[in-house]
C-alpha cells in the first residue's frame, strides 16, 4: 500500500514537473531530447504562416548536420483561443540543408494557410502558446472560403461586444464608398468600410447631435452579409438602421445593419456637421492649446520637453454643453504631468509583472525580423513609452503604451481609477 502511495506521489510530481518545465527551442539539448518534448500521439491543424526563416535571417539552430527549421503560425478563424492550438505559436521540424544552399525544405510561404499533421509539445512557456512537431504536410494554399463553420466563426467575432437592437439614425458621410470592387483582405474575417460622421439624427429623438462617430459597413464575398452594391458620395446624408458596438475603446462606432434611404434632406443636420468641424479651443498654460468639440479636448503633448519625439496624444472629456468643465479633467492631468516618473513607474511595474517570466525576462515577438527576442526588464522599459493618454473629469480614464514593434503591431493600455490606481487591460490593437 505504501508502495502505492509512493509511485502515486511520483506519477504527480512528474506531471507537475512536466507543466512547470519550460519548452527549449534551440540546440541546448540532443535531438532525442528535443523531440522528447512533443507527445507521441499526431493530430491535424490547419494553421496560416505568419513568419518563416528568409535570406539575410540568422540560419536555424544545427543538430549534428540537421538544421531545426521553424515557422510562426496564427489560427485567427479560432473562437477558443485556449484550445489545442492557442492563439499563435510555432511548428518545427529537422532537415538538411541544400547543397545549393538556403531554403531549407519543405520551403512555407508567409500568409498561406497550410492542413498539417503534427506531434503537439507537452507544455509552453508562455500562455495561448504552442509547439508542435511537423509529421507532414497534408495540403498546401489551402482555401477556406467555401467553409461555412470559419465563416460564421468570423461573424461571431465580428459581432463580439456589439449590441443586438438595431436603431434607425441619419447621419452625414464624410467619405465617398464604393464596396463592389473593393478585395477581401483575407479568407476567414469580416472585412468592412469605414467612414466618420459628424452629427447624427437618432428616429424618434428630435434634434441632431453632434457626435463624433464611425460607421462600419461590413462585407463579404458569400451570402453571410453581402452590401457589395453600396456605392455613396462623401457629404450625403443616408438613413440606416445600425448596431452600436460596446467595448470601451469603441464609443459611438457603429456598424451598418441596414441602408433605408439614400440622399436625403436635412438642412439642420447638415447644418450642424459643418459647424462641429470647426473646433473651440482650451489654453492650458504651459502646455498649449487643446482642440474642443464633442465633449472632448485633445491635444498633442511632449512627454519630455527635451525630447521632439515623445509626442502624446491627450484627450480631456467634458459636459458638451459646457466645454470649459474641461477645467476638471485638466486638474488631473497637469497633476499627472508633475511627477510623471511615478506616473510611468506605476505603469511599468505592472507591465513587467505581466510580461516577465520567473527569471524576470520578457521575451517578445519581433518574428518578423528577428525571431522571439528575449529581454531584460531594463532592456524592456527602455523602449517603452507612453502614446495616449484620456483622462476625466473624476481622475479615472485610460493610458496607452507603444511596445516599439516589440509585439507586433500591438499597444498595451492600462486603465486609470479614480483612486489613481492603476488596471491592466492587456495588448490592444
Amino acid at each position: 500500500m505504501d508502495g502505492e502511495i509512493i509511485t502515486i506521489r511520483l506519477m504527480k510530481q512528474k506531471m507537475k514537473t512536466d507543466l512547470e518545465r519550460k519548452f527549449i527551442k534551440n540546440n541546448s539539448v540532443s535531438k532525442e531530447d528535443f523531440m522528447a518534448q512533443f507527445e507521441a500521439e499526431s493530430m491535424e491543424i490547419t494553421v496560416e504562416v505568419r513568419y518563416c526563416w528568409h535570406k539575410g535571417v540568422s540560419p536555424f539552430p544545427l543538430f549534428g548536420k540537421e538544421s531545426l527549421a521553424s515557422f510562426d503560425y496564427l489560427v485567427p478563424w479560432l473562437n477558443d483561443l485556449e484550445g489545442p492550438l492557442g492563439a499563435f505559436g510555432k511548428v518545427f521540424w529537422f532537415c538538411k540543408k541544400s547543397i545549393f544552399g538556403y531554403p531549407y525544405k519543405p520551403e512555407f510561404k508567409v500568409g498561406r494557410i497550410y492542413r498539417l499533421c503534427v506531434r503537439p509539445g507537452r507544455f509552453t512557456d508562455m500562455p495561448r502558446y504552442r509547439y508542435f512537431l511537423l509529421d507532414e504536410i497534408l495540403e498546401e494554399n489551402v482555401d477556406l472560403t467555401r467553409d461555412d463553420n470559419v465563416y460564421r466563426n468570423a461573424l461571431e467575432r465580428y459581432y463580439k461586444d456589439t449590441e443586438s437592437e438595431a436603431v434607425e439614425m441619419s447621419v452625414l458621410i464624410r467619405r465617398d464608398i464604393d464596396i463592389k470592387n473593393r478585395k477581401m483582405n483575407t479568407q476567414y474575417s469580416v472585412n468592412n468600410v469605414i467612414t466618420a460622421f459628424k452629427t447624427v439624427r437618432f428616429a424618434g429623438s428630435g434634434n441632431a447631435r453632434m457626435i463624433d462617430g464611425i460607421l462600419e459597413i461590413p462585407f463579404d464575398d458569400r451570402d453571410f452579409i453581402g452590401n457589395r452594391s453600396i456605392k455613396l458620395k462623401a457629404g450625403s446624408i443616408i438613413r440606416i438602421t445600425a448596431r452600436r458596438r460596446t467595448a470601451r475603446e469603441m464609443e459611438n462606432i457603429y456598424i451598418l445593419d441596414r441602408l433605408l434611404e439614400t440622399n436625403i434632406q436635412d438642412n439642420e443636420l447638415q447644418k450642424l456637421s459643418a459647424e462641429a468641424l470647426v473646433p473651440g479651443k482650451w489654453h492650458i498654460d504651459g502646455i498649449g492649446d487643446f482642440d474642443v468639440k464633442n465633449g472632448e479636448a485633445t491635444g498633442v503633448i511632449l512627454w519630455n520637453l527635451s525630447d521632439n519625439t515623445s509626442e502624446v496624444d491627450v484627450t480631456l472629456t467634458c459636459d458638451r454643453d459646457n466645454p470649459k468643465s474641461v477645467a476638471l479633467a485638466t486638474a488631473h492631468l497637469i497633476k499627472v504631468l508633475g511627477n510623471k516618473s511615478s506616473f510611468e513607474r506605476k505603469i511599468y511595474d505592472l507591465m513587467i509583472e505581466e510580461f516577465a517570466d520567473a527569471n524576470g525576462m520578457i521575451v517578445t515577438w519581433e518574428g518578423e525580423k528577428e525571431g522571439d527576442v528575449t529581454l531584460t526588464k531594463e532592456e524592456f522599459i527602455s523602449r517603452l513609452h507612453i502614446s495616449n493618454l484620456w483622462l476625466k473629469p473624476d481622475g479615472s480614464g485610460s493610458v496607452w503604451i507603444d511596445l516599439d514593434e516589440m509585439f507586433t503591431d500591438h499597444a498595451y493600455a492600462v486603465d486609470i481609477n479614480a483612486d489613481g490606481t492603476f488596471e491592466t487591460q492587456g495588448l490592444m490593437g
